[in-house]
């Protein structure tokens, strides 16, 4: 009797081992696929900043960004750009807002996804000039 007692909480003990391995091994998968996520928005931001610098002032609507052969290949970013004109005291300071949206699904952002690996993150920037 004790030892059908002990097999069966020892059975026990190896399920739930079992499933906490494989919940830990998922868990640090969405980590990554989430820093990933986060780094292709923040790419995004530093790419809108740039066209903004660059050409003086000029602001992309809205552009698509992919990583083809790196490691964020699997994402791409929508990088959108709004402007708007403020007046001090006698001159104009124009503002830039720029969002960029990153995932790993087409379209992005794509809120209709049932997927259980979709990820999503965005980052939002404001330059003035």
């Amino acid at each position: 009797m004790a030892g059908v007692f002990l097999l069966v909480v020892v059975g026990a003990f190896i399920g739930y081992m079992a499933t906490q391995s494989t919940v830990q091994g998922a868990t640090t998968v969405d980590d990554v696929q989430s820093a990933r996520a986060l780094q292709a928005a923040r790419a995004g931001i530093q790419w809108g900043a740039w066209q903004v610098l660059r050409n003086s002032g000029n602001c992309p609507a809205s552009t698509t960004l992919t990583f083809a052969g790196t490691t964020l290949a699997a994402f791409s970013a929508t990088v959108t750009c709004g402007t708007t004109t403020l007046t001090e005291g006698t001159g104009n300071v124009v503002v830039y807002t720029l969002t960029s949206n990153a995932c790993n699904s087409s379209p992005c952002p794509n809120a209709g996804t049932t997927s259980s690996t979709y990820v999503d993150r965005e980052v939002t920037a404001t330059l003035t000039q």
